[in-house]
């Protein structure tokens, strides 16, 4: 798990200004898909926040997603699934109380 920690946390450092979506298993980026979110990780910022997204993420998708708010300069992770469907991405989304998805393959956020 720290191996994990340790590589997210350089990977948020050098993507702080565009966000990332990372697979757990390879560390490789996700450039496809559209990326949803867990309720159960939202608000996950710092060190802690990253701590349980990670457990989550292990226990699931093993994807976790990272972005910057530029309204409170707090850098954000998420536990996320990848859909290809935009139907069940938004539904999910809708369920996990998300305001937002992102689509992975043409960079847009979807509001929802």
């Amino acid at each position: 798990m720290e191996h994990l920690f340790e590589a997210i946390q350089k990977m948020a450092e050098e993507n702080s200004d565009s966000g990332f979506t990372v697979d757990l298993t390879t560390l490789k980026k996700v450039t496809g898909g559209i990326s949803v979110a867990y309720l159960e990780t939202q608000n996950s910022f710092g060190d802690e926040g990253l701590k349980r997204v990670l457990k989550h993420a292990l226990e699931h998708e093993k994807k976790v997603g990272g972005w910057l708010d530029d309204d409170d300069g707090s850098f954000y992770f998420d536990s996320v699934r990848i859909f290809t469907d935009l139907k069940e991405a938004k539904r999910f989304g809708r369920e996990n109380k998300q305001i937002a998805i992102f689509d992975l393959t043409n960079l847009r956020l979807i509001k929802l």
